[in-house]
């Protein structure tokens, strides 16, 4: 199946990495991504697929997006993206962290941020100042299985517009797990296809506090605990799940894909 898109409905999202390309379709509900800088598509699609094998849903109250792979046309080229169903019901609006804070602030909030002395104290706040003016009282919990999922699957893009809260009528609410196409060494403009994935895993940096994912992750379990469960996948098992999305990809550059996120993901499994 052939999706078309055209460029009335194109939104561009800015993102620390750059614009990516989005539509939204009203007659379908759905989100469209395309693949910008590599095969955020895949990554994207298969890390929702592996945390339907976690805890989210089951033992904690929040919940992650759903995608899946296609193939998308846009101004009149063939493109691969993903697809996810709008998590938004009418009324409903996204705010994010950033926003939120520096509104209740009354200055930016990453000038709030770095006034305080540790990571710990950053995280601290970050969490509880959204609980305590959003009534999330879960919400440090959120913000650290956020930091856990990260961590596992190497997203590094989880900048302070990519933490948000969903808000109606001024009552506020948990925004499902979202965004992260931009793990498991998705970018091959910054992380080059010809460079070992052991050499650009040690070379990443975890946001929004740009400490490594280790310490950003354990920071966050040591205020507010283990959020996230999930089991430990083998080789097989990743590429297993992995297989069916490589279709969309060139033949040339599935072995490459394969190599880079198992690697990926069987070096940071043993941090969790």
């Amino acid at each position: 199946m052939m999706i078309k898109l055209v460029s009335d409905e194109k939104i561009a999202e800015t993102s620390s990495k750059g614009n990516q390309e989005k539509w939204f379709d009203s007659t379908t509900g759905n989100w469209y991504k395309l693949d910008q800088f590599g095969y955020e598509a895949l990554a994207e699609t298969l890390i929702s697929l592996l945390l339907e094998q976690s805890n989210i849903e089951t033992d904690t109250p929040f919940s992650f997006v759903r995608y899946r792979m296609e193939r998308l046309r846009v101004h009149g080229r063939e493109r691969t993206g993903c697809v996810s169903q709008n998590f938004l019901t009418p009324g409903q609006s996204l705010i994010t962290v950033n926003r939120l804070l520096s509104n209740y602030l009354g200055m930016p909030l990453k000038q709030k941020l770095v006034q305080l002395p540790s990571a710990k104290r950053r995280i601290a706040y970050l969490a509880e100042a959204t609980a305590e003016y959003t009534g999330l009282l879960n919400f440090p919990r959120y913000l650290t299985l956020l930091f856990e999922v990260d961590a596992l699957f190497c997203n590094d893009d989880r900048h302070l517009n990519n933490i948000a809260v969903v808000e109606q009528g001024g009552k506020y609410f948990y925004c499902p797990i979202f965004d992260n196409g931009a793990g498991l060494l998705s970018n091959t403009q910054l992380s080059q296809m010809d460079i070992a994935p052991k050499a650009l895993l040690t070379a990443l940096r975890a946001r929004p506090f740009n400490t490594t994912f280790n310490r950003q992750m354990n920071t966050a379990r040591s205020l507010y605990g283990k959020q996230l469960v999930l089991p430990i996948f083998s080789a097989a098992q990743i590429q297993d799940v992995m297989q069916p999305l490589l279709a969309y990809y060139p033949e040339r550059d599935c072995g490459l894909i394969v190599d880079r996120v198992t690697a990926c993901i069987l070096t940071r499994q043993k941090a969790m």
